[in-house]
This record gives C-alpha cells, structure tokens and sequence, in this order.
C-alpha cells in the first residue's frame, strides 16, 4: 500500500480491521515494513486512535514506540493459539474498537499473512461473519493471489471458533457469546499412515501447548516421540475385537439423561475402501497416551531433522474415535513430504471412546495390536 510516499505492506480488511507485516528496526527494516514508516502513516491517519496487536513470539520491539498501545498475543509461526487466546484476542479488539468510533486495531505477526489471517477472521467471525466469509474476506483484502490463510491447521481453528460461537439472545450482528469447551482428553492409541510410497518408516513427536501461569503464550511440551514402520502390503487388522466401556457425554449443555447409561463400545478394522488395500506406516501404542487440549504431531524422515508435515488439532472436537487427514489438510506438505503420500494417502489417527478418562480401569480389551495380528 502506498501511503504519504511510503510502499508499506499493511492493507484495511475493514475500515476499523488493519494487518500488515512486522514494524521493523535495524537490518530488518530493509525487507519488512520500517518502525518509524508505519508509526508515522498510523499517527498520520489515526492519530491516538490506534492500538497494535503483535502476534509474534520470535520478535519484538518497544511498545512505547506505539506509545504503549500495544497488545501481545504471541504464538508460533505457521502453527495455532490456543482457543482461550483467541477469546481473549478477540474481546481486547472488541472493547477497543467500542471504546470510540473513531478507534482502529493494527494486527500483525512476522510476514502478516498466516497468524494475522488466523486472529482477523476470528475476530469477524466473533462480528457475525461465518469462518468462510472472514477468511475469504481476508484472502480478498490481503493477498493479491487470494491465497489468505494457506496453513490448514489454522483455517481448521477458526472452524473451531465458529463453533464455540452464539447469537446472544435478542441480537443481531455483532459480538457473540463464547461457550468454550471443557478440557477433554482422549487416549491416543494407534497413528497410521495409509497409502506410502518410497518409505517404510516415519519418525513423530507430539506435543501439547502447556499453560503457563501469568504467561499468555503456551509452549509446545513434548509427551511422546516414536516411529511409524511399515506393514505388511494389504488389508491390515486385529483379529480380536476391541471392547471399552463409553460414558455418555450428554447434550451441548452437559445434560445427561438419566435414560442414558454407560455402554460398551465394540472397536474394530473393517476393509472395504481401496485406502485400505495399501501399503502403510504403522504404530500402536502399548499403552495409550492421553493428550489433552490443543495437540500438535510433526512427523520427519529421521528421528532428528528431516520435517515431512505435521498437523495441529484439539482434542475437545474429536466426534469420534477417528480423525483422518488427507494431503490437504497437512501443514507444510513440502517436496519431500509429497514424495512420500500416494494418491489415496491418508494420515489416521485412532482414539478410544469419549470420556476415555473413565475407561482406563473399566477397559475391557481382550486383544490389541501386535505385528502377528496382521492377516
């Protein structure tokens, strides 16, 4: 955008809503937007009614620069917040903008496209918009290929906020109610990889994003790191059933009918799609892991290095025991990664039941997976 003489890459994505990339000082002023340029077009323009969101975790810069209307909110790069960060994001613009008509958020992380993107059209689904008109909004104002938000993981979140949002009673547009979802964990159990070519083993960690008290940024914290090996080519399944004991989970509102009573939950492989007739990568684990919240799976050609893709999801919008990925639902799928997926491939990763909390001493597993299961 050229602005009072200055090329400054900031665009409005409303005319109170405006993303750019980092304020730069020093060196990084030469590729990115100059401290002093964007604070005297904002001073220029908006005078005192601007205030700054930075999204970045990797970079700062004085707050008084922008005279201490600043705001952080910082997670990582090409990854997500957690969904109590964007509430919180979300209700700071908000009373911000409604402090004065005439007052404007500046939002940005480090190239203000993927994080920016993220937070922006959660805040206009947070106005009324749905996730799809605030992301295309955004692509259409920010982008000049209209690629917007490209990280799939972080267009999956703001399909999560979607969710999590409702039409206060009597109004129409504008803030909604949040219903944040209760801490759920799940007991991961096994991690498959249908459909691999050129490869017989993958290296994962996962982690979960740990709250940290008085600190706004949650850090990744691994809780597991192992490998997934190939298996025999074909149709692979347990021979034995799987039995658990499941938990009725109630309505939206957490109500449970007394008509409802806990019920055992048969799991096992079934074949018939042609996914399912290809080779994959395979791990079960001996003992289920629980993973709780906001979940993180990096997946590398070797234990150390090598990144393939990874995938980023919360545990609270599990619907059932399964959750597949394809190709273009994997963050950062390079050239290596794409060497590796078949047309039909497919990343699996299997739960127990709901409420999988209650059934570690109530599990009734006769048979899980060893590599003789295999047929």
């Amino acid at each position: 955008m050229l602005i009072a003489g200055y090329d400054l890459d900031m665009s409005y994505i409303t005319d109170r809503v405006l993303a750019m990339s980092f304020p730069a000082e020093r060196m990084r002023a030469v590729y990115r937007n100059p401290l002093w340029q964007v604070k005297s077009v904002l001073d220029m323009r908006h005078n005192e009614h601007y205030k700054v969101y930075n999204l970045c975790i990797e970079e700062n810069y004085d707050p008084e620069h922008f005279y201490g209307r600043v705001e952080a909110y910082p997670f990582d790069d090409n990854h997500v917040p957690s969904l109590e960060m964007i509430k919180a994001f979300c209700e700071s613009v908000d009373a911000w903008l409604a402090k004065d008509p005439k007052n404007i958020a500046v939002i940005h992380c480090m190239a203000g496209k993927g994080r920016t993107g993220l937070m922006v059209s959660s805040y206009l689904t947070y106005c009324g918009m749905s996730a799809d008109e605030a992301l295309q909004l955004y692509a259409d104002r920010r982008t000049t290929n209209n690629e917007g938000v490209s990280i799939p993981s972080q267009r999956r979140y703001v399909g999560y906020w979607e969710s999590l949002l409702s039409v206060p009673r009597g109004a129409g547009y504008g803030p909604r109610n949040v219903n944040l979802p209760q801490p759920c964990s799940r007991e991961l159990r096994r991690i498959r990889l249908y459909d691999t070519v050129n490869i017989d083993t993958v290296f994962f960690v996962i982690s979960e994003l740990q709250e940290i008290p008085n600190e706004v940024y949650r850090p990744p914290v691994e809780v597991y790191r192992s490998g997934c090996r190939e298996v025999k080519k074909g149709y692979q399944r347990t021979q034995s059933p799987r039995y658990y004991i499941s938990i009725p989970e109630g309505d939206e509102d957490g109500v449970t009918s007394e008509l409802e009573e806990p019920r055992v939950v048969v799991q096992m492989d079934t074949e018939s799609p042609a996914i399912y007739q290809k080779s994959c990568l395979d791990h079960y684990f001996d003992k289920p892991i629980q993973v709780t919240g906001d979940v993180r799976v990096i997946f590398y050609e070797k234990m150390i290095g090598g990144r393939l893709f990874y995938c980023c999801f919360n545990t609270a919008f599990i619907r059932n025991s399964l959750l597949q990925l394809t190709v273009t639902d994997l963050d950062k799928v390079g050239k290596k990664g794409r060497s590796i997926c078949g047309p039909t491939f497919c990343l699996e990763l299997l739960f127990g039941p709901a409420n999988a909390g209650y059934s570690s001493s109530s599990l009734l597993s006769i048979s899980d997976h060893s590599s003789d299961d295999s047929l």
